[in-house]
């Protein structure tokens, strides 16, 4: 073999070898909207952040956010309006990413499929690690069978979605008679809490395997509640929404007699004629899922007659 045979020889091992491991000498290709959509599926959901001043006086402190818009041709007309839900995630998804808060049912609103089916905002800001929406001692709720205590003062994660809100409100087109509360697990028990703090925001409440603190029933039972839980979680008890269940629906029956006396009254002086008030509907909404762990978030966040959408989507505040 003469010394062009072996040139010839080394160079195609030599380029062999780049392409074996991955040294190709061809420049990447471009990204595009379609790779990049491929890689983070996210990508296209805006980010905000909101500031809330530090306890400590130590300046303030970024809570960062996602918030998913309709369609343009959803609020493409003057004066469109959609509904907002706010999302509250649960404790496994906490940290600083803004991203994580979006793995369970908030991401899957961004679809074109779900925004053609129900067009809406969707705020899911996300709770920084060792942060809570409220107070929570699990360890007291599965132990000694204990219920949550509303706190005074809202927790600083809780301030910082209050806030970031009315941002959103003020600054997009929400219809204001359509604006839903929903969690999960950690976002459950936060959905209970904030509903109780601002009872006269939201059109409905929709707390998955979380609780709440049983003396705050009267001061939501207008609110239309569909709660949901699993028969066999193993995380929350179920015994917590069931608790719940029973004080919304004694106080929503005490405020409907209220409400149901009230309005003859008014009928007599302006008829002398009472009239009989139309039937309103159970509250709260409950359903159990049997033998369901702790994910019953997955059957709840469906439309059709086994999920809660449906029935989130057509609740107006009057």
């Amino acid at each position: 073999m003469n010394f062009s045979h072996v040139f010839l020889a080394a160079c195609a091992a030599l380029c062999a070898g780049c392409v074996l491991f991955g040294q190709d000498t061809k420049p990447p290709a471009a990204a595009t909207p379609e790779t990049v959509a491929a890689a983070d599926p996210f990508a296209k959901i805006a980010s905000g952040e909101t500031l809330v001043a530090d306890p400590s006086g130590k300046g303030e402190v970024a809570y960062r956010y996602r918030l998913i818009e309709p369609l343009p041709e959803a609020i493409a007309d003057p004066g469109a309006r959609v509904p907002l839900v706010v999302f509250l995630h649960g404790s496994g998804e906490r940290g600083s990413d803004n991203r994580a808060q979006l793995k369970h049912f908030a991401g899957a609103c961004a679809s074109d499929e779900f925004q053609t089916k129900a067009p809406c905002y969707l705020l899911a800001m996300q709770c920084p690690a060792g942060e809570t929406w409220s107070p929570i001692d699990i360890k007291a709720m599965r132990e000694r069978g204990e219920t949550p205590k509303a706190a005074k003062e809202p927790t600083r994660a809780m301030r910082a979605l209050m806030q970031a809100i009315d941002e959103v409100v003020a600054t997009k087109a929400v219809d204001p008679t359509r604006v839903y509360l929903t969690g999960l697990s950690m976002g459950g028990f936060g959905a209970f809490d904030l509903a109780a703090r601002r009872p006269c925001m939201f059109a409905a409440v929709v707390p998955i395997c979380g609780g709440g603190d049983p003396a705050t029933a009267a001061t939501v039972a207008r609110v239309p509640f569909y709660i949901v839980h699993g028969t066999d979680d193993p995380v929350v008890p179920v015994a917590l929404s069931r608790a719940m269940r029973e004080a919304i629906a004694g106080a929503a029956a005490e405020a409907a007699r209220v409400d149901h006396e009230t309005a003859r009254e008014k009928a007599r002086e302006a008829t002398d004629a009472p009239k009989p008030m139309p039937k309103r509907a159970p509250n709260p909404m409950y359903r159990e899922y049997d033998k369901v762990g702790h994910d019953s978030w997955t059957p709840a966040y469906r439309f059709g007659d086994d999920g809660v959408l449906d029935w989130m989507f057509a609740q107006r505040k009057s």
